[in-house]
């Protein structure tokens, strides 16, 4: 399967339909509550994406690079 930014083999493992279907704001609850021990370290939740990010940018899994500041215009307090 080719790289791209929208698809990868972790988003293949759940199958398009259900990818599709779900808002980037589910994902973002189950990545931060899988990678806190469900909500139990809300306050490494930055750190754990970003090192999980690195990751899987660096093994190739994911062609974004991990963006440790908010973009231009954004807060970084998370979506609105």
């Amino acid at each position: 399967m080719a790289l791209n930014k929208k698809y990868n083999e972790y988003a293949e493992a759940i199958g398009a339909l259900l990818y599709d279907a779900t808002p980037k704001a589910v994902f973002a609850a189950i990545a931060v509550s899988a990678l806190t021990g469900g909500g139990a370290r809300l306050a490494e939740a930055p750190a754990l994406i970003l090192a999980e990010w690195t990751v899987l940018h660096q093994n190739g899994v994911v062609p974004q690079r991990p963006r440790p500041r908010p973009r231009e215009g954004k807060s970084g307090r998370g979506p609105r």
